[in-house]
């Protein structure tokens, strides 16, 4: 196995360098500068570089694409941080934690079908520990993906996992480190992808492909972790009623190209209460149209309603700025759906005080079936 992973390794190096040398040219370019400027500045977040093969396999979530599902990805990611190590970063959270960007090339082992895709990320990572042996954390992170080839009812009709080249890929990750001495590091992972267009285009399978490495980082600073004292939460903590409006435009199954596209939209009213520095409990109502469901089904007879209510309940993970939320709903109204339950993943980034702004993915099981810019204002507070 280890073996098979090297040489897999050394493949998409060489593969990246040849075919995507000017992607890679770019983003090394500008790691360099910002660490040229670090070092020169030597702030209190030490900022750092890493390089991180990968290899996986791709989950057959669906009937359509288990045939095309027995590969093997394989790929690379250069990425640029910083250990946000600061009093007031302690604060946010009562944890030390690390942020970023990266560019991840992903090759999916079926260049005819499946091709490859450039991926560019941003993310936050809060670490469990910080003394001992090997530091642990978890990442979330979002961004845009670029993907070479495509579902063409002519051309590759095979591949119902991508229909738009460009698409939004969401990861969560564990990750061990390991200091070798004040600036060398070892970094292990796994990371569980997904890779949506978020129904701009049809078919839309999403495709869900855990990958795991070990990677060489390099932090232009010492890292070292203040002891700090964790802050108390005020008791009794207050209890937030915030709602939330997003929405997309799918595809009506016309064939009119961009004003073929009709909006995908809801409200979702929501209490969340903190139970910790970075972790609260929520609960909410959620009021949904799929406008262009409609239009792709008037032709029918009796052809069903297009809206839906839901009751849903969840956890958000708390980072800072940032709102990872996780819920899990049940269809009250939903005439359109056979299934009594899905999930909503949502990634929101305070932009001023009460008001935030994201995105939102809900999925059936392991099927993506939009992706939603979302907007949130904070109403009461009690």
């Amino acid at each position: 196995m280890t073996s098979g992973l090297n040489t897999t390794i050394t493949i998409s190096v060489i593969y990246i360098m040849k075919r995507k040398p000017l992607f890679l040219l770019i983003f090394l370019m500008l790691i360099m500068t910002v660490a040229m400027s670090q070092e020169k500045t030597q702030t209190n977040n030490p900022y750092y570089v890493a390089v991180k093969p990968q290899y996986g396999f791709i989950i057959p979530h669906a009937p359509a694409i288990r045939d095309i599902s027995s590969t093997n990805p394989f790929g690379l990611e250069v990425e640029t941080g910083w250990h946000l190590l600061k009093k007031k970063d302690w604060q946010r959270c009562n944890c030390y934690s690390r942020a970023g960007l990266s560019l991840l090339y992903s090759n999916y082992n079926n260049p005819d079908v499946l091709g490859s895709s450039i991926n560019l990320l941003a993310f936050g990572e809060p670490f469990f520990n910080y003394n001992g042996f090997m530091l642990t954390s978890i990442r979330m992170g979002a961004g845009l993906s670029y993907l070479t080839r495509v579902y063409d009812k002519q051309t590759n009709p095979e591949n119902k996992f991508f229909s738009s080249p460009l698409s939004f890929l969401v990861h969560i990750d564990l990750n061990a480190l390991k200091y070798l001495d004040d600036h060398w590091f070892l970094h292990a992972y796994f990371k569980y992808n997904h890779i949506s267009n978020g129904g701009s285009a049809l078919p839309n399978k999403g495709m869900n492909f855990p990958t795991y490495g070990i990677g060489l980082g390099y932090s232009f600073q010492p890292v070292n972790f203040p002891d700090r004292e964790k802050i108390k939460l005020e008791k009794p903590t207050p209890l937030i009623l915030s709602g939330h409006l997003f929405g997309t435009m799918e595809p009506d199954g016309s064939d009119d190209g961009f004003w073929g596209r009709r909006p995908a939209i809801g409200l979702l009213i929501k209490g969340r209460k903190e139970i910790s520095r970075i972790n609260a409990l929520n609960a909410a109502v959620e009021l949904s149209a799929n406008y262009a469901e409609k239009k792709r089904r008037e032709q029918g007879v009796n052809p069903p309603d297009h809206r839906q209510v839901s009751f849903l309940i969840g956890h958000d993970f708390i980072f800072g700025n940032f709102i990872f939320s996780q819920y899990w709903g049940t269809y009250i109204f939903a005439p359109l759906y056979w299934q009594d339950f899905y999930q909503r993943y949502s990634l929101s980034y305070e932009l001023m005080e009460d008001l935030r702004v994201g995105v939102t993915l809900k999925v059936h099981a392991q099927v993506a079936e939009n992706f939603n810019l979302m907007f949130s204002y904070d109403l009461w507070e009690n």
